[in-house]
């Protein structure tokens, strides 16, 4: 009767920790699909920077893109377990067991169209999409400024600025909202954003993570794949905009978390 006892208990016990395991991970996916826009469209493209201009090509259009914004693609490919010659197949698969599921999405890479194009035409305009890099060299993210749909902007994507390399002043900018105009110059640190919102037209969602120089966007970018499950709870589903200021990154990748300088809600 004892031994009977123990074996039942034991099975009940079991039983009740892969129940409690289960929900755990139902909910963990459920919050990771609706941070990323991944519930009503299972489509997610990083869109990178396009450095290539005609000037220097005969060629109509063309892509080139930054080493520092192909890591920050790393980071972004890691958090969704697909890293591959990066992370051994058990843990890509222990990640996709957790936060993905029996749920099947497309993620991959994309770059920014040329100086050439027109970014309206741009195919993965109907994905949800992390928007890698500033306006100056992202057509992406140049479009989405002309359309009012964020909040932040760098000085090197003003007006004024957009076309140097090294602009006077390093500051990023409100554009919505009580404080509208208002700038963040920062004069030891280097600034970033990370902006989320929803794109209402196309029914998508998308992140912006850009610097003032590339090391910094790829910080930014490290910041949202670090941060993302803690800006969830503290935003949920919802939009928002975040002015920071990182430690010169360098060539050296050595990631340092950032101060946060400004929070914006919509």
């Amino acid at each position: 009767m004892d031994i009977a006892t123990n074996v039942i208990a034991n099975l009940l016990f079991w039983a009740g920790l892969g129940l409690a395991a289960a929900w755990a991970v139902r909910i963990a996916q459920r919050r990771f699909r609706g941070f990323f826009g991944l519930r009503t469209v299972p489509q997610l493209a990083v869109c990178l920077s396009n450095l290539w201009t005609s000037e220097n090509s005969t060629r109509p259009r063309g892509y080139t893109v930054s080493l520092h914004e192909l890591r920050a693609s790393e980071a972004v490919t890691r958090l969704f377990g697909s890293a591959s010659l990066r992370l051994p197949d058990l843990v890509r698969g222990l990640v996709d067991a957790v936060y993905l599921g029996r749920y099947h999405y497309d993620v991959h890479n994309t770059v920014s169209p040329s100086s050439t194009d027109d970014p309206r035409q741009f195919a993965d305009l109907s994905s949800n999409l992390i928007v890698v890099g500033a306006a100056a060299r992202n057509r992406v993210r140049e479009m989405y400024l002309e359309e009012n749909l964020v909040s932040l902007r760098l000085s090197i994507e003003g007006p004024a600025d957009r076309e140097l390399s090294e602009p006077t002043t390093s500051y990023a900018e409100v554009l919505t909202g009580s404080d509208v105009g208002r700038r963040i110059e920062l004069e030891f640190l280097e600034p970033a954003i990370v902006e989320k919102v929803h794109d209402t037209v196309r029914g998508t969602t998308v992140i912006f993570c850009l610097g003032r120089k590339g090391d910094t966007t790829w910080a930014a970018a490290e910041y949202l794949t670090r941060n993302w499950a803690a800006l969830r709870r503290e935003f949920h589903d919802g939009p928002f905009a975040l002015c920071l200021g990182f430690r010169d990154v360098g060539y050296g990748y050595d990631y340092h978390p950032p101060r946060r300088l400004l929070t914006l809600r919509r």
